[in-house]
């Protein structure tokens, strides 16, 4: 069966854990396996679809920024200001010195929202490059990016949110591992994509 849209995806993961008293927890496993596909602790999944840009006006009143929608994290952040464009360098929250007089934001964090150093002190736009999360699979959206490019991750993650339910050590740790090879399979290709392939050395005269 193809894994091309959620109706095929539920049957499929049916089929795959020979299982018929799971149909009404489908969609939870489903649920679990997009969250954890997004958040790995060591192979996030990131797809050059996921790839989004988005811009806004800075607050004069506060330092800090709503963060756009279905945001996973941050690739770039700068700002348009009137000597050109300066990127805006990230730090973590405590790394991040606050400045108590407004003006053009150096240094930015990431929480519940977007967090400059300072107050700006003009209405700058803000343009933003990050890795937004695709829209949920449901039964009104039926298939999206990932579904599309890489089946296997929501395959593979929904029978590992299974195998678990079902206190079944050996497929947990059998899917759990398929799971992350097919984020990792997919985060290469993306890679590769952006990056091309490595070059290739060539050594002159003669070799041992």
């Amino acid at each position: 069966m193809a894994l091309n849209n959620y109706s095929n995806l539920k049957a499929s993961i049916i089929s795959w854990s020979h299982r018929d008293d799971v149909t009404t927890l489908i969609d939870d496993f489903i649920l679990i396996a997009e969250e954890a596909m997004f958040a790995h602790p060591d192979f996030p999944l990131q797809l050059r679809q996921m790839e989004a840009r988005a811009t806004a006006s800075a607050s004069t009143s506060s330092r800090f920024l709503a963060l756009p929608d279905r945001f996973i994290n941050m690739r770039r952040l700068k700002i348009n200001a009137a000597g050109g464009d300066c990127d805006v360098t990230f730090l973590t929250p405590e790394q991040m010195p606050l400045s108590g007089t407004s003006g053009q934001p150096r240094f930015f964090s990431v929480t519940s929202q977007i967090e400059f150093d300072r107050q700006p002190d003009s209405a700058y736009t803000v343009e933003m490059q990050y890795f937004a999360a695709p829209l949920p699979l449901d039964a009104t959206n039926s298939t999206n990016d990932v579904l599309t490019n890489h089946p296997t991750v929501y395959l593979y993650g929904a029978l590992w949110a299974l195998s678990g339910w079902a206190g079944d050590m050996e497929k947990e740790a059998m899917y759990l591992n398929k799971f992350t090879m097919a984020i990792r399979g997919a985060n290469k290709e993306f890679k590769q994509g952006r990056y091309g392939p490595a070059p290739k050395i060539r050594i002159e005269g003669p070799t041992p």
